[in-house]
Protein backbone atom coordinates (compact mmCIF):
# COMPACT_ATOMS: atom_id res chain seq x y z
CA UNK A 1 0.00 0.00 0.00
CA UNK A 2 1.43 3.64 -0.89
CA UNK A 3 2.12 6.02 1.30
CA UNK A 4 -0.83 8.64 -0.25
CA UNK A 5 -3.26 5.71 0.76
CA UNK A 6 -1.32 5.49 4.26
CA UNK A 7 -2.32 9.06 4.69
CA UNK A 8 -5.90 8.55 4.40
CA UNK A 9 -5.65 6.56 7.46
CA UNK A 10 -4.25 9.05 9.42
CA UNK A 11 -5.73 12.49 8.28
CA UNK A 12 -7.63 14.23 11.27
CA UNK A 13 -5.89 11.30 14.07
CA UNK A 14 -6.33 12.75 17.22
CA UNK A 15 -3.00 12.01 18.96
CA UNK A 16 -2.01 12.89 22.54
CA UNK A 17 1.84 12.09 22.99
CA UNK A 18 4.26 13.05 26.09
CA UNK A 19 7.74 13.50 26.15
CA UNK A 20 7.46 15.19 23.26
CA UNK A 21 9.88 18.32 23.19
CA UNK A 22 12.64 16.15 21.80
CA UNK A 23 14.31 12.96 20.53
CA UNK A 24 11.98 10.05 20.15
CA UNK A 25 8.63 11.88 21.31
CA UNK A 26 9.48 14.48 18.82
CA UNK A 27 10.27 12.91 15.59
CA UNK A 28 6.97 10.89 16.35
CA UNK A 29 5.05 13.71 16.64
CA UNK A 30 6.21 15.28 13.53
CA UNK A 31 5.96 12.05 11.77
CA UNK A 32 2.11 12.21 12.74
CA UNK A 33 1.64 15.70 11.93
CA UNK A 34 3.22 14.97 8.41
CA UNK A 35 0.83 12.23 7.75
CA UNK A 36 -2.21 14.92 8.79
CA UNK A 37 -3.11 13.77 12.17
CA UNK A 38 -3.81 16.32 15.38
CA UNK A 39 -1.35 16.10 17.65
CA UNK A 40 -1.43 17.04 21.37
CA UNK A 41 1.93 17.59 22.65
CA UNK A 42 2.93 17.32 26.13
CA UNK A 43 6.23 17.94 27.81
CA UNK A 44 8.05 19.57 30.78
CA UNK A 45 10.80 21.49 28.38
CA UNK A 46 8.84 23.84 25.54
CA UNK A 47 8.98 22.70 22.10
CA UNK A 48 11.63 24.60 20.13
CA UNK A 49 11.17 22.86 16.51
CA UNK A 50 10.10 25.07 14.40
CA UNK A 51 8.41 22.55 11.78
CA UNK A 52 6.13 21.43 14.72
CA UNK A 53 5.34 25.33 16.16
CA UNK A 54 4.29 26.22 12.72
CA UNK A 55 2.33 23.18 11.73
CA UNK A 56 -1.59 24.62 12.45
CA UNK A 57 -2.36 20.94 13.37
CA UNK A 58 0.54 20.79 16.03
CA UNK A 59 -0.52 21.67 20.20
CA UNK A 60 1.53 21.64 23.18
CA UNK A 61 1.43 21.84 26.41
CA UNK A 62 3.36 22.84 29.04
CA UNK A 63 3.00 20.03 31.94
CA UNK A 64 5.08 17.87 34.28
CA UNK A 65 2.83 14.19 33.71
CA UNK A 66 3.39 13.28 37.10
CA UNK A 67 0.92 16.25 37.82
CA UNK A 68 -2.73 14.46 37.99
CA UNK A 69 -5.02 17.37 38.19
CA UNK A 70 -3.19 19.67 35.59
CA UNK A 71 -3.02 16.83 33.65
CA UNK A 72 -6.79 16.07 33.99
CA UNK A 73 -7.20 19.56 33.15
CA UNK A 74 -5.06 19.53 29.32
CA UNK A 75 -6.91 15.96 28.35
CA UNK A 76 -10.25 17.55 29.46
CA UNK A 77 -9.90 20.99 27.58
CA UNK A 78 -8.81 18.85 24.66
CA UNK A 79 -12.00 16.67 24.84
CA UNK A 80 -14.14 19.68 24.82
CA UNK A 81 -12.47 20.01 20.77
CA UNK A 82 -12.52 16.89 19.64
CA UNK A 83 -14.52 13.28 20.54
CA UNK A 84 -12.01 11.09 20.89
CA UNK A 85 -7.97 10.96 21.03
CA UNK A 86 -7.42 7.76 18.98
CA UNK A 87 -3.80 7.53 19.73
CA UNK A 88 -2.35 7.65 23.42
CA UNK A 89 1.71 7.45 22.95
CA UNK A 90 3.39 7.53 26.20
CA UNK A 91 7.05 8.62 25.39
CA UNK A 92 8.24 10.47 28.63
CA UNK A 93 10.90 9.08 30.33
CA UNK A 94 14.21 9.78 31.89
CA UNK A 95 17.24 7.90 32.71
CA UNK A 96 19.30 7.58 35.43
CA UNK A 97 21.88 4.91 36.55
CA UNK A 98 22.88 4.32 40.42
CA UNK A 99 23.87 1.63 42.57
CA UNK A 100 21.35 0.77 45.31
CA UNK A 101 23.85 2.34 47.88
CA UNK A 102 23.87 5.52 46.02
CA UNK A 103 19.92 5.56 45.22
CA UNK A 104 17.89 8.04 47.25
CA UNK A 105 14.25 7.31 48.20
CA UNK A 106 13.75 10.57 45.89
CA UNK A 107 16.03 9.32 43.38
CA UNK A 108 13.93 6.63 43.26
CA UNK A 109 10.28 7.69 43.53
CA UNK A 110 11.50 10.26 40.35
CA UNK A 111 11.97 6.98 38.34
CA UNK A 112 9.03 5.70 39.31
CA UNK A 113 6.56 9.02 39.12
CA UNK A 114 7.55 9.61 35.52
CA UNK A 115 8.82 6.27 33.66
CA UNK A 116 5.12 4.32 35.52
CA UNK A 117 3.41 6.93 37.13
CA UNK A 118 3.37 9.10 34.20
CA UNK A 119 1.87 6.30 32.08
CA UNK A 120 -0.72 5.40 34.43
CA UNK A 121 -2.13 9.09 34.56
CA UNK A 122 -2.49 9.79 31.00
CA UNK A 123 -4.21 6.11 30.33
CA UNK A 124 -6.72 7.09 33.34
CA UNK A 125 -7.63 10.09 31.98
CA UNK A 126 -8.09 9.16 28.34
CA UNK A 127 -8.72 4.93 27.75
CA UNK A 128 -12.38 5.15 29.32
CA UNK A 129 -13.25 7.89 26.37
CA UNK A 130 -11.50 5.36 24.49
CA UNK A 131 -13.48 2.43 25.72
CA UNK A 132 -16.71 4.54 25.28
CA UNK A 133 -15.91 5.32 21.54
CA UNK A 134 -14.94 1.49 21.17
CA UNK A 135 -11.79 3.02 19.57
CA UNK A 136 -8.24 3.52 20.24
CA UNK A 137 -4.38 2.65 20.23
CA UNK A 138 -2.07 3.19 23.27
CA UNK A 139 1.80 2.72 22.46
CA UNK A 140 3.82 2.71 25.93
CA UNK A 141 7.45 3.53 25.54
CA UNK A 142 9.05 0.32 27.08
CA UNK A 143 13.14 -0.86 26.76
CA UNK A 144 15.33 -3.30 26.58
CA UNK A 145 15.35 -2.66 30.15
CA UNK A 146 11.62 -3.66 30.34
CA UNK A 147 13.11 -7.62 30.44
CA UNK A 148 17.12 -7.65 30.83
CA UNK A 149 18.30 -6.70 34.11
CA UNK A 150 21.32 -4.09 34.23
CA UNK A 151 24.46 -2.74 35.93
CA UNK A 152 23.19 0.09 38.54
CA UNK A 153 19.73 0.24 37.09
CA UNK A 154 17.65 -1.19 40.00
CA UNK A 155 14.85 2.08 39.43
CA UNK A 156 15.41 1.99 35.79
CA UNK A 157 14.64 -1.15 35.07
CA UNK A 158 11.60 -1.34 37.63
CA UNK A 159 9.83 1.44 35.93
CA UNK A 160 10.41 -0.20 32.58
CA UNK A 161 9.06 -3.88 33.60
CA UNK A 162 6.21 -1.87 35.23
CA UNK A 163 5.05 -0.60 32.13
CA UNK A 164 5.72 -4.14 30.78
CA UNK A 165 3.14 -5.97 33.24
CA UNK A 166 0.88 -2.73 33.18
CA UNK A 167 0.45 -2.40 29.48
CA UNK A 168 -0.45 -6.64 29.62
CA UNK A 169 -2.94 -5.99 32.01
CA UNK A 170 -4.25 -3.17 30.39
CA UNK A 171 -4.31 -4.68 27.00
CA UNK A 172 -6.60 -7.66 28.40
CA UNK A 173 -8.87 -4.47 29.94
CA UNK A 174 -9.24 -2.81 26.58
CA UNK A 175 -9.48 -6.06 23.94
CA UNK A 176 -13.11 -5.67 24.58
CA UNK A 177 -13.69 -2.21 23.35
CA UNK A 178 -11.66 -2.84 20.05
CA UNK A 179 -8.53 -0.73 21.66
CA UNK A 180 -4.83 -1.62 20.61
CA UNK A 181 -2.09 -1.83 23.67
CA UNK A 182 0.99 -2.19 23.02
CA UNK A 183 4.63 -1.78 24.64
CA UNK A 184 7.45 -0.54 22.69
CA UNK A 185 11.55 -0.84 22.74
CA UNK A 186 13.35 1.26 20.45
CA UNK A 187 15.23 -1.86 19.46
CA UNK A 188 18.39 -0.41 18.49
CA UNK A 189 20.22 2.57 20.08
CA UNK A 190 19.12 5.82 19.19
CA UNK A 191 20.43 9.73 19.59
CA UNK A 192 18.66 11.97 22.27
CA UNK A 193 19.92 14.37 24.69
CA UNK A 194 19.56 11.39 27.22
CA UNK A 195 21.37 8.85 25.17
CA UNK A 196 23.97 11.61 24.93
CA UNK A 197 24.76 11.41 28.59
CA UNK A 198 24.47 7.44 29.19
CA UNK A 199 25.26 5.79 26.16
CA UNK A 200 29.46 4.10 25.76
CA UNK A 201 31.31 5.27 23.10
CA UNK A 202 30.71 1.86 21.41
CA UNK A 203 26.91 2.88 21.22
CA UNK A 204 27.40 6.22 19.89
CA UNK A 205 29.03 4.60 16.88
CA UNK A 206 25.83 3.21 15.90
CA UNK A 207 23.09 5.43 17.13
CA UNK A 208 20.63 6.37 14.86
CA UNK A 209 18.25 9.80 14.47
CA UNK A 210 14.82 8.93 16.24
CA UNK A 211 12.65 9.44 13.06
CA UNK A 212 13.94 5.90 11.61
CA UNK A 213 11.82 4.40 14.30
CA UNK A 214 8.81 6.33 13.65
CA UNK A 215 7.07 3.64 11.20
CA UNK A 216 6.93 1.58 13.47
CA UNK A 217 4.73 4.23 16.00
CA UNK A 218 2.67 5.19 13.19
CA UNK A 219 2.02 1.93 12.26
CA UNK A 220 1.11 0.72 15.91
CA UNK A 221 -1.22 4.11 15.78
CA UNK A 222 -3.48 2.64 13.52
CA UNK A 223 -4.05 -0.82 15.17
CA UNK A 224 -7.52 -2.02 16.53
CA UNK A 225 -7.58 -5.21 18.82
CA UNK A 226 -8.11 -7.10 15.79
CA UNK A 227 -3.97 -6.41 15.36
CA UNK A 228 -1.25 -6.06 16.53
CA UNK A 229 -2.03 -6.30 20.17
CA UNK A 230 -1.00 -7.14 23.52
CA UNK A 231 3.08 -6.97 21.88
CA UNK A 232 6.36 -5.84 23.08
CA UNK A 233 7.30 -4.23 19.59
CA UNK A 234 11.06 -3.94 18.70
CA UNK A 235 10.47 -0.56 16.68
CA UNK A 236 13.49 -0.86 14.47
CA UNK A 237 12.56 -3.96 13.39
CA UNK A 238 9.05 -3.06 12.95
CA UNK A 239 10.31 0.16 10.90
CA UNK A 240 12.24 -1.78 8.40
CA UNK A 241 9.61 -3.86 7.83
CA UNK A 242 7.19 -1.35 6.76
CA UNK A 243 9.21 1.58 6.78
CA UNK A 244 8.20 1.99 2.44
CA UNK A 245 4.54 2.71 3.72
CA UNK A 246 5.57 5.57 6.25
CA UNK A 247 8.67 7.18 4.72
CA UNK A 248 7.89 10.99 6.70
CA UNK A 249 11.81 11.50 6.87
CA UNK A 250 12.60 11.30 3.28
Amino acid sequence: MGVGLQINKFNDLNVFITGASSGIGLAVAKSFLRMGSNVYAVDNNMIKDEEFLSHTKGNFYLSDICDYEKMYKIINDIFKKVVNIDVLINCAGIISFKSIENSSYEFWKKIIEVNLSGTFITCKHIVPTMKINKKGSVINVSSRAAKFGGMNETAYCASKFGIEGFSRSLSEECKLYNIAVNSITPGTPIHTAMSQETYSIEKKKIWKDPIFISPAFLHLGIQDSNGINNQYVDAWKLSQEIKSKYETYK
